[in-house]
């Protein structure tokens, strides 16, 4: 029988030792379930072509499409002499990253108010209890930014956060002109970093070198309403969306800023909580590589709803493959209602 645990007697069992925090998309689904889901994302698609291919499939879930595509490019490609099928299915891969961009950006509440004074002080409380650890989010919204930059000008409530972006410019001597006012991040500068986007986020953009972030301070629009507008100029946020988890790792690793999270996920020690996360196969990138290089890091994994639910049987079964491969590793589970997080 499967033992699950509260969060607080999961947070008792790991005393003064070190937290460390995962996100998945229940985070996000907890606060606004109406948004947060594939269905709701699914219904808002405005390519004809691509709501012809969830038809087709008969499913909302994006990833669950993007891997039938990848599959069906590896397959055609040898019947495909003249490659032209073989390029429209590439095209529609691409569509269908963009799509799932524009989805979200869509759908995405506009203002941090959106979240009230209430939520923000039980997110508050519960991220108190991963402090001095690490977080890392597999989410694309802007929930988790908007939290801490909700408490950030109060030095009694700050929480801290690093998220590895800096000015470019210190020098007092720098006209406003020259000065380059947007947010960067550089090899060197994770140093202190404890806040990982591990799959990227809306506010987070690449050119192929340079990697910047949006910021409400530097031009007092909100962030959503900037995301849309570069989207407006084909200008598109670091989004890591591939169907599998060899081609989500393939995509990770060219890129510095999210290859980064991995050396993190390497070297934290303690306790690592996993809360919202469906523990899906096309993530198995970040599992396998936090079970088999950091073997002395305990892990406690939310479940939502009862034990025989099916999507948790799945999650149970593939821990229990944890378990044998890494035995002596402690791995428990905890009710996620019992995780107050937005009170």
């Amino acid at each position: 029988m499967t033992d699950v645990k509260t969060f607080d007697e999961c947070i008792a069992i790991t005393g003064t030792a070190k937290k460390h925090l995962m996100l998945g998309n229940g985070f996000s689904i907890a606060l606004f379930p109406k948004i947060f889901n594939y269905k709701t994302l699914a219904e808002n698609i405005e390519s004809e072509r691509i709501n012809l291919l969830f038809k087709a499939i008969d499913t909302n879930d994006f990833e669950f499409v993007m891997r039938r595509l990848l599959e069906a490019a590896g397959i055609v490609q040898h019947y495909d002499s003249s490659e032209v099928i073989t390029e429209r299915i590439h095209e529609d891969i691409e569509g269908l990253k963009r799509t799932l961009i524009q989805v979200i950006t869509k759908c995405h509440p506009p203002k941090p108010s959106e979240i009230t004074e209430h939520q923000y002080n039980s997110c508050r409380n519960f991220l108190l209890n991963f402090v001095g650890g690490k977080t890392y989010t597999f989410n694309y919204d802007l929930i988790l930014y908007w939290v801490l930059m909700h408490f950030h000008e109060d030095k009694a409530l700050k929480l801290p956060c690093d998220d590895g972006f800096r000015y470019r410019y210190s020098d007092e001597f720098v006209s406003d002109e020259e000065r380059d006012t947007s947010l960067h991040w550089e090899i060197g500068q994770e140093r202190d970093q404890s806040t990982y986007y591990i799959h990227g986020a809306m506010h987070i953009f690449s050119d192929g070198s340079d990697i910047e972030k949006l910021s409400y301070s530097n031009v007092g629009l909100p962030l959503a309403f900037q995301v849309k507008k570069s989207i407006e100029k084909d200008r598109f946020p670091v989004f890591i969306s591939e169907g599998t988890t060899e081609h989500k790792l393939a995509r990770i690793k060219r890129n510095g800023y999210l290859s980064r999270t991995f050396s993190s996920l390497k070297n934290i020690k303690g306790n690592l909580f996993i809360f919202g996360h469906s523990i899906r196969d096309e993530d198995d990138h970040v599992f396998d590589f936090i079970n088999h290089n950091n073997k002395s890091l305990n892990i406690y994994i939310s479940l939502y709803g009862g034990v025989n639910d099916e999507h948790n049987k799945v999650i149970i079964s593939k821990v229990n493959g944890w378990r044998r491969k890494y035995p002596g590793k402690i791995i428990e589970f905890y009710d996620s209602a019992t995780v107050k997080v937005w009170g």
